[in-house]
């Protein structure tokens, strides 16, 4: 399917690897040029050399979503060199993993900068411009922990929550300029960071196999596998792109039927 996306501007935050990388690739597929912010550069330049090898223009930048100053000069070159930003991607997000009881304030403070002032950084950074040109659309990677809650992850549930109600006052708001912005919920999955967590999960845990604590949280999903990267690459790109024109303020659950609301 064409997503008529040709000639256009993506940014992508979390765009190194896993979901993020595949977004790239699959919007510059699609005739996207594309920025890429990553914490890690190197990663952030390898996507950028895979999307260049498509044909298309793109730009790599080493920023920590959480800090403004870094969030603000993607942006301001980003616009300088492609004179426009039509999609964006933000992907980063990452759980304390402990209960609520044994967390710290440092524990609460980096779910929140992370997972709720790294999307409010990035959209701030990039809203101006995307009002000015009258078009764009957004998509937050969130979780169904902030539509049902999860245990071991009380703030970032909160943190995600709140990514949610904010990506709906804010297409309220935004809709008039012809801006749309909506989530993907994911749970589960095969990413990058999913794969360590759930090999930590159970090395601590020490009483299961990793086989063994995989059966036992696939229990839960109605379909029986982890999500795949891509899974949550195609949804994104969808919301984003023209094929979704009408659909604003939504949240898509992308989980195999593990959150079904």
């Amino acid at each position: 399917m064409d997503l008529m996306v040709k000639d256009k501007v993506a940014l992508i935050t979390g765009g190194g690897e896993g979901v993020g990388r595949l977004v790239a690739l699959m919007l510059a597929e699609e005739g996207s040029d594309v920025a890429l912010g990553d914490v890690d550069l190197s990663k952030a330049e390898s996507v950028a050399a895979e999307v260049s090898a498509l044909g298309r223009e793109a730009l790599a930048f080493k920023v920590d979503v959480t800090k403004w100053e870094e969030v603000n000069e993607m942006v301001r070159k980003t616009i300088d060199e492609f004179k426009r930003v039509d999609m964006l991607v933000h992907v980063p997000g990452r759980g304390e993993r402990k209960s609520f009881i044994s967390s710290e304030k440092a524990d609460w403070d980096f779910s929140v900068n992370l997972n709720l002032y790294g999307v409010l950084n990035t959209v701030k950074a990039v809203v101006g411009q995307m009002v000015e040109q009258r078009s764009g659309s957004m998509a937050f990677v969130v979780s169904d922990a902030g539509r049902v809650g999860e245990t071991n992850n009380i703030v970032y549930s909160a943190a995600k929550g709140g990514v949610i109600a904010f990506s709906k006052a804010l297409a309220k708001e935004l809709g008039r300029h012809n801006i749309r912005v909506n989530c993907v919920a994911l749970s589960a999955m095969n990413t990058p960071a999913g794969l360590q967590f759930r090999e930590g999960l159970a090395a601590m845990m020490g009483k299961e196999t990793p086989e063994e604590l995989n059966k036992k949280i696939l229990s839960n999903y109605v379909i029986r596998r982890f999500g795949e990267p891509e899974d949550a690459a195609n949804a994104l790109c969808f919301l984003v792109s023209d094929r979704a024109a009408w659909i604003t303020g939504q949240t898509l659950s992308v989980n195999g039927g593990y959150c079904m609301v």
